[in-house]
């Protein structure tokens, strides 16, 4: 009997392989990656179901995925990339510069890696290695854009724009103590151009021509009318021509209003602000008090002391808010929404406005329509509270929000009755062999019963008819998750990979289908199948390349007693034969 050397030596390959791919019952695992185990189809199917978390907001779902994937497969440059876009997102930098920083090492590269470390450095405010990142990221790819902005924000954040006209509390405070400029500060318009114009005050220069306030806003701000800056120039422009110099000795317009203020006329002023002082130090005692109360959970008492507060001083939107917060532990929810509303009344009183004070009194908002179950409302609250101000509390809240209205929706979907039916549906037109349409009834199925193991086993089976093996490997997978006895599904993942001629993999899934029940014919047969398949094949150039860019199969053969064995079946290829079915069986 004539063995070809290169089918012994894969066949007797491919035992080995299936040997070690089998299931953790039989105690063996795969050493591919230094100490490392791997498995790159369990790595793409827990990266394809990250995908899916990661496209639906659910972070925390995604990076567990994306975690379980690396852990079979911590070669792969694209899941470090993918999970640390995750932690970005949920605010978590240290773990997302983590994983772009080693995302870059596995492959130095890939231009958007350097986009994920710099972005996590730039949020740590490493400013300066945010610069080095995003610049060596720029000498691979010197047109993309996003690295490009990011290099930009660095640099600003490093050295941020600087006012002429001083800090911006000074200039906030030149403007407030300026009748006209004072009654700007009522629109909201005013307002948003004004933060323009904090952090770039070279727009100011262009708010001039277009908003008359913000003329007003420099003749404030730098102590120069316009009727100044035409004369200046009027008087440099007389100079140049030799008609004669500027009458530098005529005193400047406005000496009179620098005499001082008779001292008489600063005593009602200052007594006003002494009285102003003393009633907030007085309410702040009050609040004090309330919050001790509230600590020690005696909430009637510490509602009577916020009363007290507000009593002696009404301007103070805190007050409120604490009011607020000992409804809420009462679940007096109407009233936790009269407060904060009462709150964000009283802030807008004020000058500047407490935009933190704000953003508050809609996150309490929001904590309350939560516990209210109503959870649209509480969301639109969370929004209008990162409107005023970006709070990682906050935002985390709205997540929750959005993720519990997802949750809801799928239990209220739930109904094993109706995804029965629509599995009746599917196998009706699977056996017509309409099988677009099956999947579509299966697809209901599962939306109505994510749990039911057969559902996914059914589409799986629809999927193979339409030759989608990746999709149909994932579903048999998905059954297996939620029954791992599911015998037939090994059977057909078996079937998959020997069409897909992978048959170390095939013969893998029949041992494994075998273990849970020996007597398994279609496991027999496959792997019987499997086996002269290797047996009766000729000699494949291209299916030995593609099994020695297996790292399951390089790694095996760089054991050196297999190396031995292999050397064994080049000299005496009978002999060689029966030492594996000797080891392998």
């Amino acid at each position: 009997f004539f063995f070809d050397v290169t089918a012994t030596t894969e066949i007797y390959t491919r035992s080995i392989v299936g040997s070690v791919r089998c299931v953790q019952e039989t105690g063996y695992q795969r050493r591919v990656h230094g100490d490392i185990y791997m498995d790159k189809d369990k790595a793409k199917e827990a990266s394809a179901i990250a995908k899916e978390a990661f496209a639906k907001k659910d972070y925390s779902t995604a990076i567990k995925k994306y975690s379980e994937a690396i852990s079979f497969d911590p070669t792969d440059h694209l899941l470090f990339s993918n999970r640390s876009a995750c932690y970005a997102s949920l605010e978590q930098y240290q773990d997302a510069f983590d994983d772009g920083k080693k995302c870059v090492e596995l492959k130095p590269d890939f231009v958007r890696g350097y986009g994920r470390k710099g972005l996590a450095e730039f949020y740590l405010k490493k400013y300066e290695d945010a610069i080095q990142t995003y610049t060596a990221g720029l000498k691979l790819d010197p047109n993309n854009e996003q690295l490009k902005e990011g290099l930009e924000r660095a640099k600003s954040a490093l050295e941020p724009p600087s006012s002429p006209f001083g800090s911006q509390q000074e200039i906030l405070q030149k403007l407030m103590s300026d009748p006209v400029t004072k009654e700007y500060f009522k629109d909201k318009d005013f307002l948003t151009k004004l933060q323009l114009c904090q952090t770039n005050p070279q727009m100011l220069f262009q708010l001039m021509s277009s908003d008359p306030r913000f003329m007003k806003v420099f003749q404030v701000i730098s102590g120069i009318s316009m009727e100044d800056l035409q004369n200046a120039q009027k008087g440099a422009k007389e100079a140049k021509e030799g008609q004669g110099e500027p009458m530098q000795e005529e005193p400047p317009m406005p000496q009179q209003k620098e005499e001082p203020v008779p001292p008489k006329q600063e005593e009602p002023k200052r007594k006003a602000e002494d009285e102003e002082t003393m009633k907030k130090r007085k309410a702040e005692e009050e609040k004090m008090k309330g919050n001790e109360a509230y600590k020690a959970k005696k909430f009637t008492e510490a509602q009577t002391f916020y009363d007290n507060a507000l009593a002696i001083y009404p301007k103070e939107p805190v007050y409120h808010l604490n009011k607020a917060s000992v409804y809420l532990e009462q679940k007096m929810f109407e009233k936790v929404l009269e407060e904060c509303d009462e709150a964000i009344k009283v802030s807008l009183e004020l000058m500047p406005r407490p935009l933190e004070k704000i953003a508050k009194a809609y996150a309490r908002k929001g904590n309350c329509f939560v516990q209210m179950s109503k959870l649209p409302e509480a969301i639109e609250m969370y929004d209008k509270s990162l409107l005023e101000m970006n709070d990682h509390s906050v935002r985390e809240a709205k997540r929750k929000a959005e993720q519990l209205i997802h949750t809801l929706a799928e239990q209220q979907y739930f109904n094993p009755e109706l995804a029965e039916e629509r599995k009746e549906a599917g196998n009706k037109l699977y056996r017509e062999g309409n099988y677009t349409a099956a999947i579509k009834e299966y697809d209901e199925a599962i939306k109505r019963n994510p749990k039911g193991a057969v559902l996914y086993f059914n589409r799986a089976l629809a999927l193979m008819k339409m030759l989608d093996h990746s999709r149909a490997l994932n579903d048999m997978q998905k059954c297996l998750d939620l029954d791992p006895k599911y015998v037939k599904a090994y059977a057909k993942r078996g079937n998959i990979y020997h069409f897909l001629k992978e048959y170390h993999k095939a013969l893998a899934e029949y041992d494994k289908g075998l273990f849970l029940e020996p007597n398994n014919e279609e496991c027999l047969e496959g792997k019987q199948k499997t086996q002269q398949a290797v047996y009766q094949s000729p000699p494949d150039e291209e299916r030995a390349k593609k099994a020695m860019d297996d790292p399951e199969i390089r790694a095996i053969l760089s054991d050196p007693r297999i190396q031995q064995v292999l050397k064994e079946v080049k000299e005496n290829p009978s002999g060689a034969v029966g030492a594996c079915l000797l080891y392998t069986s």
